[in-house]
């Protein structure tokens, strides 16, 4: 049994929600492999940010109730989220009575798993009557929690996404939580920025000691929104130290807004969260792979490798490929001939992956959630297929000319492609958003790598053959 007590998917990213059979049928899956939380708190639900006033129609009731029963017999605690924070009078009775009216709602229908989101918004009071009322925004966000948390009940879970989520020192605001919060509340942390790289238990455990209670790690990983969209997000669940659980009581994983293609990075979360000390991320990707690739698994495993870059894995752009291409570049001229024959079939092998996706994978919505990136995976393994067919033909060049009409080849078509803007095999330029912390004035991003730039394999491999031909033919290059 794990040592987290929640362990689970938290759809809580900007983008489309899931639609019912998506949400329905991710709550099934993650209940079989060991989770036992799923909570509803996507951004673009308007009425659950800008309109949070307003109640949701009966017919999403008879939905959210519906959730709750799945959840319910697979293990699974469905929960509810509101994000007020963008328009609140935390002063108010009358706004703090129709928000905890609202979460009561949740209540009624059977619901014990709520959130109150205080994430993405200002970090000072922006209304006279508050500032009035209160002395700090920490201060307001103890009293409207406190006032949850009484509609709630003590039978129910709740907690917070503060303003100030992501870092590892202290802040007031923070010290104010963990001196005035009711300590049965829990509160989240996305790690020492917003797409952690790697959490520790050191990092943990500071946050833990500012908050005074065991904090819960909502995960962005592996979503995908706002400035990240070029990217998909395919690789393992790495870099949580296995003996979190001292000061993190349970994990929640932000998901993309691609339900099927997000179970390849969810079911090795899975894992991890089951038996953190035993979990071996290579192995639990080949079978995450084969799981969520049926129909075609090597193809997919191929597809899933070339979308293993992320914070967590800045250097993956398939290890085993640019391994390849590293060795036929650093070649000496003995082992040149070998390593390019070596280089050609692992080529080959990732070119026919995109067609045999689309013939052969057995889940036709995750082809349709992914096929974006496989016209970019397609066209970066043709840019590949190109460059490694100049140095065939290099190979097999009987004369200057035939070097030069090879290359001539090999500009000529390049020009018949388009690069895509979906990233495969690493970006060419992506943000991500690694802020330090969520100050109005004093917002920085951290220590961790943001925005990369030139990180496409497939540009490797064409700069390396344009290379040998210019200085091979005395090509001048400006």
């Amino acid at each position: 049994m794990s040592a987290f007590e929640t362990r689970g998917v938290v759809e809580g990213f900007y983008g489309r929600a899931y639609d019912e059979g998506e949400r329905l049928a991710l709550i099934d899956e993650i209940g079989e492999r060991g989770m036992n939380a799923y909570l509803y708190a996507p951004k673009d639900d308007p009425l659950q940010r800008e309109r949070w006033r307003e109640p949701y129609p009966d017919r999403d009731l008879e939905r959210f109730a519906q959730w709750i029963s799945r959840g319910e017999a697979v293990g699974v605690r469905v929960g509810f989220a509101l994000s007020p924070g963008l328009s609140i009078h935390y002063s108010a009775r009358e706004d703090v009575e129709l928000l905890c009216a609202k979460f009561t709602r949740f209540l009624e229908l059977g619901c014990r798993f709520f959130s109150l989101q205080l994430d993405d918004v200002p970090s000072t009071l922006q209304h006279d009557d508050d500032r009035a009322a209160f002395e700090t925004l920490a201060d307001a966000h103890v009293s409207l929690a406190h006032a949850v948390a009484n509609a709630i009940g003590e039978a129910s879970t709740l907690w917070i996404a503060p303003t100030d989520y992501a870092g590892t020192g202290g802040s007031p605001y923070l010290e104010t939580l963990g001196a005035e919060l009711d300590p049965r509340i829990e509160v989240a942390w996305t790690g020492r920025t917003v797409v952690s790289p790697t959490v520790t238990a050191d990092e943990a455990r500071e946050r833990a000691r500012c908050l005074r209670r065991r904090i819960l790690l909502w995960d962005n990983y592996p979503v995908t929104d706002g400035p990240m969209r070029p990217m998909l997000h395919l690789g393992p669940y790495t870099g949580r130290s296995a003996d979190l659980v001292e000061s993190v009581s349970g994990v929640m994983l932000n998901p993309m807004e691609f339900p099927r293609a997000s179970r390849t990075a969810l079911f090795t979360a899975c894992d991890f969260l089951a038996d953190p000390a035993a979990y071996d991320p290579e192995a639990s990707f080949v079978r995450a792979t084969r799981d969520v690739g049926a129909g075609a698994p090597r193809a997919f495993a191929d597809f899933a490798t070339a979308h293993r870059f992320s914070p967590l894995a800045p250097d993956d752009r398939d290890r085993e490929l640019e391994a390849c291409f590293r060795a036929f570049r650093d070649a000496d001229d003995d082992q040149h001939d070998a390593r390019l024959t070596e280089l050609d079939r692992a080529v080959a092998r990732r070119e026919a992956a995109a067609q045999a996706l689309r013939d052969e994978l057995d889940d036709r919505a995750l082809l349709a959630e992914i096929e974006p990136w496989i016209e970019s995976y397609a066209c970066e393994c043709q840019r590949m297929r190109i460059a490694v067919d100049l140095h065939l033909a290099f190979t097999r060049a009987q004369s200057a000319m035939d070097r030069f009409l090879a290359f001539s080849r090999f500009e000529g078509r390049l020009t018949h492609l388009i690069t895509h803007r979906k990233a495969s095999y690493g970006p060419r330029r992506v943000l991500y958003p690694q802020l330090r912390n969520h100050e109005d004035e004093g917002a920085r991003f951290g220590d961790d790598p943001a925005l990369f730039e030139a990180h496409c394999l497939a540009d490797d491999f064409l700069h390396h053959a344009e290379q040998v031909a210019a200085n091979a033919l005395g090509a001048k290059r400006y």
